[in-house]
Protein backbone atom coordinates (compact mmCIF):
# COMPACT_ATOMS: atom_id res chain seq x y z
CA UNK A 1 0.00 0.00 0.00
CA UNK A 2 1.21 3.65 -0.65
CA UNK A 3 1.33 6.27 0.84
CA UNK A 4 0.05 8.18 -2.36
CA UNK A 5 -3.34 6.04 -2.04
CA UNK A 6 -6.28 8.43 -0.05
CA UNK A 7 -9.89 8.55 0.12
CA UNK A 8 -10.33 11.56 -1.91
CA UNK A 9 -9.73 12.95 -5.64
CA UNK A 10 -6.17 11.83 -7.11
CA UNK A 11 -4.01 14.97 -7.42
CA UNK A 12 -2.28 15.16 -10.41
CA UNK A 13 0.27 18.45 -10.99
CA UNK A 14 0.60 20.04 -14.39
CA UNK A 15 4.21 21.64 -14.70
CA UNK A 16 4.78 24.34 -16.56
CA UNK A 17 6.77 27.65 -16.85
CA UNK A 18 4.52 30.59 -15.76
CA UNK A 19 1.02 28.18 -15.73
CA UNK A 20 -1.30 31.77 -16.34
CA UNK A 21 0.41 32.77 -19.48
CA UNK A 22 -0.39 31.54 -22.74
CA UNK A 23 2.20 31.16 -25.96
CA UNK A 24 1.78 30.93 -29.51
CA UNK A 25 1.87 28.71 -31.40
CA UNK A 26 2.13 26.25 -28.68
CA UNK A 27 -1.01 26.87 -26.83
CA UNK A 28 -2.38 27.61 -23.06
CA UNK A 29 0.53 26.94 -20.42
CA UNK A 30 -2.01 26.36 -18.04
CA UNK A 31 -2.85 23.67 -16.28
CA UNK A 32 -6.06 21.67 -18.46
CA UNK A 33 -9.27 20.56 -16.13
CA UNK A 34 -8.76 18.59 -13.17
CA UNK A 35 -4.91 19.38 -13.37
CA UNK A 36 -3.32 21.63 -10.78
CA UNK A 37 -1.06 24.19 -12.59
CA UNK A 38 2.91 24.37 -10.76
CA UNK A 39 5.29 26.46 -12.11
CA UNK A 40 8.30 24.58 -12.67
CA UNK A 41 10.50 26.51 -10.50
CA UNK A 42 7.50 26.40 -7.48
CA UNK A 43 7.83 22.54 -8.09
CA UNK A 44 10.42 21.59 -5.79
CA UNK A 45 8.48 23.12 -2.47
CA UNK A 46 5.53 20.90 -3.73
CA UNK A 47 3.90 17.95 -1.42
CA UNK A 48 3.77 14.94 -3.42
CA UNK A 49 2.97 12.94 -0.31
CA UNK A 50 -0.99 12.47 -2.39
CA UNK A 51 0.06 13.37 -5.99
CA UNK A 52 -0.67 10.50 -7.90
CA UNK A 53 0.66 12.08 -11.35
CA UNK A 54 2.38 14.67 -12.49
CA UNK A 55 2.68 16.08 -15.97
CA UNK A 56 5.62 17.76 -17.34
CA UNK A 57 4.77 20.24 -20.27
CA UNK A 58 7.64 20.10 -22.94
CA UNK A 59 8.30 23.15 -22.39
CA UNK A 60 9.97 22.96 -19.08
CA UNK A 61 13.43 23.73 -18.38
CA UNK A 62 15.38 20.25 -18.45
CA UNK A 63 18.49 21.96 -16.55
CA UNK A 64 16.14 22.71 -13.88
CA UNK A 65 14.52 19.30 -13.69
CA UNK A 66 17.86 17.94 -14.12
CA UNK A 67 18.49 19.56 -10.46
CA UNK A 68 15.05 17.45 -9.13
CA UNK A 69 16.40 14.53 -10.48
CA UNK A 70 16.67 12.60 -7.32
CA UNK A 71 12.62 14.01 -6.00
CA UNK A 72 11.35 13.02 -9.39
CA UNK A 73 12.79 9.63 -9.46
CA UNK A 74 11.42 9.02 -5.69
CA UNK A 75 8.36 10.47 -6.55
CA UNK A 76 7.94 7.51 -9.66
CA UNK A 77 9.67 4.76 -7.99
CA UNK A 78 6.97 5.43 -5.02
CA UNK A 79 4.42 4.17 -7.31
CA UNK A 80 3.74 7.47 -9.19
CA UNK A 81 3.04 8.17 -12.98
CA UNK A 82 5.03 11.16 -14.84
CA UNK A 83 3.96 11.95 -18.14
CA UNK A 84 7.17 13.68 -19.88
CA UNK A 85 6.36 15.89 -23.42
CA UNK A 86 8.72 17.15 -25.53
CA UNK A 87 12.09 16.47 -26.50
CA UNK A 88 14.48 14.82 -24.06
CA UNK A 89 17.67 16.74 -24.68
CA UNK A 90 19.13 16.77 -21.30
CA UNK A 91 17.64 13.03 -19.46
CA UNK A 92 17.02 13.90 -16.28
CA UNK A 93 15.50 10.03 -14.96
CA UNK A 94 17.81 6.59 -14.93
CA UNK A 95 17.10 5.68 -18.49
CA UNK A 96 15.30 8.45 -20.01
CA UNK A 97 16.57 8.17 -23.69
CA UNK A 98 17.63 11.25 -25.55
CA UNK A 99 15.50 12.75 -28.50
CA UNK A 100 16.72 12.75 -32.24
CA UNK A 101 15.30 14.90 -35.22
CA UNK A 102 13.76 12.29 -37.65
CA UNK A 103 14.77 12.90 -41.41
CA UNK A 104 11.92 13.74 -43.14
CA UNK A 105 10.73 15.15 -46.38
CA UNK A 106 7.07 15.33 -46.54
CA UNK A 107 3.54 14.19 -44.85
CA UNK A 108 4.60 10.10 -45.41
CA UNK A 109 7.63 10.75 -43.24
CA UNK A 110 5.59 11.73 -40.09
CA UNK A 111 2.54 10.08 -40.25
CA UNK A 112 1.89 8.16 -36.98
CA UNK A 113 1.03 4.45 -36.42
CA UNK A 114 -0.70 2.86 -33.56
CA UNK A 115 2.02 0.09 -32.05
CA UNK A 116 0.70 -1.21 -29.10
CA UNK A 117 -2.97 -0.16 -27.15
CA UNK A 118 -2.62 2.10 -24.13
CA UNK A 119 -5.38 3.74 -22.25
CA UNK A 120 -4.50 7.26 -23.21
CA UNK A 121 -4.86 6.79 -26.85
CA UNK A 122 -7.86 4.60 -26.06
CA UNK A 123 -10.36 5.55 -28.36
CA UNK A 124 -7.90 8.26 -30.74
CA UNK A 125 -7.81 7.93 -34.06
CA UNK A 126 -3.92 8.25 -35.01
CA UNK A 127 -4.85 9.44 -38.48
CA UNK A 128 -5.64 12.93 -37.27
CA UNK A 129 -2.60 13.29 -35.57
CA UNK A 130 -0.71 14.01 -38.78
CA UNK A 131 -1.62 17.27 -39.53
CA UNK A 132 -3.00 20.49 -37.95
CA UNK A 133 -4.71 23.73 -39.45
CA UNK A 134 -4.49 27.48 -38.30
CA UNK A 135 -8.21 27.34 -39.04
CA UNK A 136 -10.38 27.24 -36.60
CA UNK A 137 -13.14 24.37 -36.38
CA UNK A 138 -13.67 20.84 -37.08
CA UNK A 139 -12.05 19.64 -40.01
CA UNK A 140 -12.01 15.81 -42.50
CA UNK A 141 -9.14 14.24 -42.81
CA UNK A 142 -8.86 15.17 -46.43
CA UNK A 143 -9.48 19.12 -45.75
CA UNK A 144 -6.52 18.98 -43.34
CA UNK A 145 -4.41 17.13 -45.80
CA UNK A 146 -5.22 20.19 -47.99
CA UNK A 147 -5.34 23.28 -45.87
CA UNK A 148 -2.97 21.66 -42.99
CA UNK A 149 0.50 21.48 -41.47
CA UNK A 150 2.31 18.05 -40.89
CA UNK A 151 4.56 17.53 -37.82
CA UNK A 152 3.05 19.12 -35.16
CA UNK A 153 2.35 16.13 -33.47
CA UNK A 154 6.09 14.94 -33.63
CA UNK A 155 9.26 15.07 -35.70
CA UNK A 156 11.51 12.94 -33.70
CA UNK A 157 11.99 9.99 -31.54
CA UNK A 158 13.60 8.52 -29.09
CA UNK A 159 17.11 6.82 -29.04
CA UNK A 160 18.45 3.58 -26.70
CA UNK A 161 14.98 2.71 -25.37
CA UNK A 162 15.13 1.74 -21.30
CA UNK A 163 14.60 -2.21 -20.38
CA UNK A 164 11.08 -2.87 -20.00
CA UNK A 165 9.85 -0.24 -22.17
CA UNK A 166 6.86 -0.18 -24.88
CA UNK A 167 6.66 1.39 -27.62
CA UNK A 168 2.71 2.41 -27.84
CA UNK A 169 3.21 5.07 -31.31
CA UNK A 170 5.53 4.76 -34.00
CA UNK A 171 6.43 7.80 -36.09
CA UNK A 172 7.26 8.09 -40.50
CA UNK A 173 8.15 4.56 -42.52
CA UNK A 174 11.02 4.11 -40.48
CA UNK A 175 8.45 3.10 -37.12
CA UNK A 176 10.52 5.17 -35.19
CA UNK A 177 9.30 5.55 -31.16
CA UNK A 178 7.58 8.55 -30.63
CA UNK A 179 5.57 7.73 -27.42
CA UNK A 180 6.15 4.71 -25.15
CA UNK A 181 6.09 4.02 -21.70
CA UNK A 182 8.67 2.04 -19.65
CA UNK A 183 8.59 0.86 -15.82
CA UNK A 184 10.73 2.39 -12.83
CA UNK A 185 10.63 1.38 -9.70
CA UNK A 186 7.14 0.75 -8.64
CA UNK A 187 5.79 3.57 -11.05
CA UNK A 188 5.73 4.48 -14.65
CA UNK A 189 7.24 7.08 -16.96
CA UNK A 190 5.12 7.78 -20.01
CA UNK A 191 6.72 9.87 -22.83
CA UNK A 192 5.31 12.02 -25.82
CA UNK A 193 8.11 12.95 -27.72
CA UNK A 194 6.36 15.82 -29.31
CA UNK A 195 4.16 19.28 -28.62
CA UNK A 196 2.33 18.36 -25.79
CA UNK A 197 -0.43 16.10 -25.60
CA UNK A 198 -2.76 18.44 -24.11
CA UNK A 199 -2.97 20.66 -26.90
CA UNK A 200 -4.07 18.10 -28.88
CA UNK A 201 -6.53 16.91 -27.04
CA UNK A 202 -8.43 20.52 -27.86
CA UNK A 203 -9.44 19.74 -30.87
CA UNK A 204 -12.88 19.93 -31.71
CA UNK A 205 -14.63 17.63 -33.87
CA UNK A 206 -12.05 14.44 -33.56
CA UNK A 207 -11.56 11.68 -31.80
CA UNK A 208 -8.13 13.47 -30.09
CA UNK A 209 -10.87 14.96 -27.75
CA UNK A 210 -10.58 11.58 -25.44
CA UNK A 211 -7.23 12.32 -24.75
CA UNK A 212 -7.90 14.70 -22.37
CA UNK A 213 -10.09 11.97 -20.04
CA UNK A 214 -7.95 9.43 -20.61
CA UNK A 215 -5.52 11.20 -19.41
CA UNK A 216 -6.64 12.45 -16.15
CA UNK A 217 -7.46 7.95 -15.60
CA UNK A 218 -4.72 7.07 -16.11
CA UNK A 219 -2.51 9.64 -14.62
CA UNK A 220 -4.78 9.50 -11.54
CA UNK A 221 -4.30 5.51 -11.58
CA UNK A 222 -1.92 3.27 -10.39
CA UNK A 223 1.02 1.81 -11.82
Amino acid sequence: MSDRETTGPPRILHVSPAPPRRSEPQGPLGAPAGMEPVDIYELEGQDLTDVCGIVLSGMCDQRHLNTLRDRLEAFVRGGGRLLINGHVIEPFLPGLPKWRLLPYGGPADLGIRRETDHPVWEGVDVRELLFRAGIPGPHSLETLAQIGVAGFYGRGYAVDLPDGAVVINSIGQLRAPIDYVFPLGEGEVLVHSGLDLSVFAMTPGTTLTAIAPNLLTWLGGRA
